[in-house]
């Protein structure tokens, strides 16, 4: 039986633990099912003139985030100017002034605080029961909502997203977040288009089937989304890694699709603000583009939920359509002559991924808590959806594959290598 470990996927849980276990001394090998690194941190450097990442694109909690660490290591470019309460609202077809801007700014927090303290009631309730305040702002915080829970709030578990602790420290980064992940895993041992069908018990350690051939190790991480978890394209044993499975179930990836705009100038001048918001009707969700500064003008919608749901199903170019007449509708028509580009992502339809991050369903609110807790043996778990403070996010993943690779070295004793 080999004493390495094995770790399923390259994205930042695998990435963290495969440098926790070099760090250990421990052998490991990291088996990836796409052609690249990254997992959903992902910085596109083909689909228009600059690069934008697809996946995460802040160092969300930055003050304590651990891959802060590593961008200055690897000398990452980031913006240490926390610009993500900088916005420009167009609401009924006018701009908010200063103490408009304000008010909405007041209402997502009021929303975000509110949410906390049910949460801390440990009442596992719809988000969209919790009572909001109405106001000018109260559509836009539901949206912010939306995009945090990766998900329609009437899914989403209130006390589930109580265990995000949030630092509200926003950090974009710059030179790409992907590109940052890519970075960290130089001189690791990857073996990318590797796919994996199954992970068993075998002769007191693990045994991974995949599309090239078996690899028998003495443990496995396996940091795949919970949608792919949840599909049932990898098989796994029975006991407590199908009591996990169990639980995944009801900790689903969300959807959430970007639309990149790459522009010859912006419409208008954005100063310091990262986000344009927009919501004309009352019968239409808002729409948060985020505005990229550089010597490549770009926005790009983020859009969640259902709505992102029904735009998949029409195509990539209805998404982009979708986003470009927004801008038309505050603009004009003239703005299609500013547009030298646009992409979309389709995590959704990806099926090494199959969605967003994780959010808690209503009613299963304490089962991430369970899922991290459950003692699995030697196939562990790890990945955005195991950390539970800083679930949804990159470092959470990380921290996550961390963890993982330091709860094998004590459970199994390994020892470095000779």
């Amino acid at each position: 039986m080999s004493e390495k470990v094995i770790i399923i996927g390259a994205g930042a849980a695998g990435i963290g633990a495969g440098l926790e276990l070099q760090a250990l001394g421990i052998p490991f090998v990291i088996i990836e099912a796409s052609n690249r690194i990254g997992g959903r941190a992902y910085t596109d450097k083909t689909s228009l003139r600059s690069h934008w990442d697809q996946g995460c694109g802040w160092f969300h909690c930055a003050d304590v985030n651990p891959l802060v660490h590593w961008a200055d290591r690897l000398r990452s470019v980031y913006d240490r100017n926390d610009r993500s309460k900088n916005a420009l609202f167009w609401v009924k077809n006018r701009w908010l002034d200063m103490a408009e801007s304000a008010s909405v700014h007041s209402s997502i927090n009021d929303r975000f605080n509110t949410i906390y303290a049910v949460a801390k009631k440990g009442l596992d309730v719809p988000i969209s029961d919790v009572p909001a305040k109405a106001g000018i702002g109260e559509a836009i915080a539901e949206e912010m909502v939306r995009l945090m829970c990766s998900d329609d709030t009437k899914y989403a578990s209130a006390v589930g997203y109580g265990d995000y602790n949030d630092t509200e420290v926003n950090w974009a980064v710059t030179s790409g977040y992907g590109d940052l992940i890519n970075r960290m895993a130089t001189g690791l041992p990857i073996h990318t288009r590797t796919e994996v069908v199954s992970v068993e018990y075998h002769r007191g350690g693990v045994r991974v089937q995949t599309n090239s051939g078996q690899i028998d190790g003495r443990a496995a991480i396996v940091t795949a989304s919970t949608n792919v978890l949840r599909s049932g394209k990898i098989s796994f044993p029975s006991g407590p890694v199908q009591t996990l499975l169990d639980l995944v179930e009801d900790v689903p990836c969300g959807t959430y699709e970007k639309v990149a705009l790459a522009l010859k100038h912006y419409p208008l001048d954005p100063k310091d603000n990262e986000a344009l918001w927009v919501h004309q009707h009352s019968r239409e969700s808002p729409i948060y583009f985020q505005i990229i500064h550089g010597n490549q003008p770009m926005m790009i919608a983020h859009i969640s939920g259902d709505q992102a749901r029904g735009l998949i199903a029409a195509g990539p170019q209805e998404m982009a359509d979708f986003a470009i007449q927004k801008l038309k509708n505050i603009f004009g028509s003239h703005v299609q002559d500013l547009i030298c580009g646009t992409a979309v992502t389709g995590w959704q339809t990806n099926p090494l991924i199959q969605g967003g991050y994780s959010y808690a369903r209503t009613g299963a609110g304490q089962n991430r808590r369970k899922m991290i807790t459950l003692d699995t043996g030697v196939i562990t778990f790890a990945g955005e959806a195991f950390s539970l403070p800083w679930y949804g996010t990159a470092h959470g993943a990380y921290e996550s594959g961390k963890c993982a690779a330091s709860r094998l070295q004590v459970l199994l004793n390994l020892k470095p290598a000779s």
